[in-house]
């Protein structure tokens, strides 16, 4: 069961139950990227507040089982937990897990056993809390569930899932026989991390060890079947070398590399699309880190709401390609984006080539008023449309589009996509930035005597306010 908590930020709850068929895995995702909200540390701390039953059961070292078991098969994360008394907080940015009467001041829905209450920024997680429903009777034992009684670790097991971003697959309309996953939303006797569970996490968050692909020279090879391919990977625990160019222009931290040699010319599609995390993507030719070419490269595919990369490019027969996944990194500590990638390629040899751009368009500077122009020179387009921020602007069809007495609403980024009839084609993105004119300067104080000290003689217009004085006292004696 799901109980959805509003707050500043969306609280996605999950609850377990009591036995569905269901298979695979389901995650909570960020509804305006796509992805799924995982946390971006290493090191995922756990304060665990379950204290001792009467009967002398520890609940903490039970929780402390579950979150081993998920430690086993995870590379990018790992529990770490502390003993601690009190009582648990949301938004406090520490992950605690209590027993509790409520959650946090909502009662538990019927049948309910516990709750993972969750805080996201984007497609961080921030924090996670659970909430273990104090009305139930819970124990610690292993085997079929038995009646009266609830396994904490079992539980706690499910509960982590959801800490970690995992959802309920059943609920997601996925079937399985027996043995169900231990994210199916209902406890079953299953009382061990299903294949599905663990590769449901392994895409958050990778398996334990560095990617075969970590390294350029240890790029692997990518085979067409019918002129396309898909391969996947992970970006969790791998490095950027030292000499390693910043992918898609951005700063990364955790590639892998694939290489594809073109059996023949044509244009070549690709994209990150699967892939749970923000990927920036680049395309090389050369035979060293340190001496590569820059073919194509991309962040997003819309900037901020769909966050696979794609490209294309036309390639040479013979010519061998390297492919770089790289995550996004948003300069926030915790370094660049990771999970599981996918990359998909597409290839249509001896076909038409897509247009050659020569020369890209470049960012440039104008004063408020002044004339920005932006051009493109390419060959084999039969067509051309400029963007404004990722918008079409009307009636931009050639290679060069001119703005005339520019203004700071004309600032932003701009692009231009080619077309013909192998495709289509963008440019790089670049920038106007228009200059506004500074304000003139504050008039300088006026000059005058401003009291305190003795001497100097008065000023010319201390004098005629004494004149103006004067005069009026004269005009109020006449009136008199």
């Amino acid at each position: 069961m799901k109980n959805n908590r509003l707050k500043l930020a969306l609280g996605l709850c999950a609850g377990l139950l009591a036995a569905v068929s269901a298979w695979g895995f389901a995650y909570l995702i960020n509804s305006n990227t796509g992805l799924p909200i995982k946390w971006p540390q290493p090191a995922y701390p756990l304060r665990l507040m379950l204290g001792t039953s009467p009967g002398g059961i520890d609940f903490n070292a039970s929780a402390q089982a579950a979150a081993r078991d998920w430690n086993a098969v995870l590379g990018g994360i790992q529990f770490q937990s502390t003993i601690a008394v009190g009582t648990a907080s949301e938004r406090n940015r520490v992950n605690e897990l209590v027993f509790g009467a409520d959650v946090f001041g909502q009662a538990f829905d019927t049948n309910v056993l516990a709750v993972t209450t969750t805080w996201r920024i984007g497609n961080e997680r921030t924090e996670a809390d659970i909430v273990f429903n104090s009305a139930r009777n819970w124990g610690a034992y292993g085997g079929p569930t038995q009646s009266g009684l609830v396994d904490l670790r079992r539980v706690a097991l499910h509960e982590l899932g959801h800490a970690l971003g995992l959802d309920h697959p059943n609920e997601a309309g996925q079937v399985f026989d027996p043995p169900l996953p231990i994210m199916n939303s209902r406890i079953t006797n299953n009382e061990t991390l299903h294949p599905d569970d663990i590769t449901g996490a392994q895409n958050l968050y990778g398996p334990p060890g560095t990617p075969a692909n970590d390294n350029f020279a240890s790029a692997l090879i990518v085979t067409l079947v019918n002129n396309a391919a898909t391969v996947t990977g992970f970006t969790t625990n791998a490095t950027k070398q030292s000499g390693e160019p910043n992918h898609a222009g951005n700063i990364g931290g955790r590639s892998v590399w694939w290489r594809w040699t073109a059996p023949a010319a044509g244009p070549v599609s690709l994209d990150t699309r699967g892939s749970y995390a923000d990927t920036t993507l680049g395309v090389y030719t050369g035979a060293a880190l340190g001496s590569l070419t820059a073919i194509a490269s991309n962040d997003d595919i819309n900037p901020g709401i769909i966050q696979a990369s794609t490209l294309t490019f036309n390639a040479t027969a013979g010519t061998t390609y390297y492919f770089a996944i790289d995550g996004f990194n948003n300069s926030d500590g915790n370094g660049a984006d990771s999970a599981g990638v996918t990359l998909n390629l597409s290839f249509s040899p001896s076909g038409p080539a897509l247009p050659v751009i020569s020369t890209q368009p470049s960012s440039t500077t104008v004063a408020l008023g002044g004339t920005a122009a932006f051009t493109v020179v390419a060959t084999g387009a039969t067509g051309f449309q400029w963007m404004f921020n990722g918008a079409s602007i009307s009636g931009a069809t050639g290679p060069t589009y001119t703005i005339s007495n520019a203004q700071s609403t004309h600032a932003g980024t701009y692009f231009v996509t080619l077309t013909n009839a192998a495709g289509s084609l963008n440019s790089d993105t670049v920038t106007l930035t228009v200059n506004t004119p500074a304000p003139p300067p504050a008039p300088p104080p006026t000059s005058g005597s401003r009291g305190g000290g003795g001497g100097g003689a008065p000023s010319l217009w201390f004098c005629g306010a004494l004149c103006l004085l004067g005069l009026a006292r004269c005009l109020l004696r006449r009136r008199r």
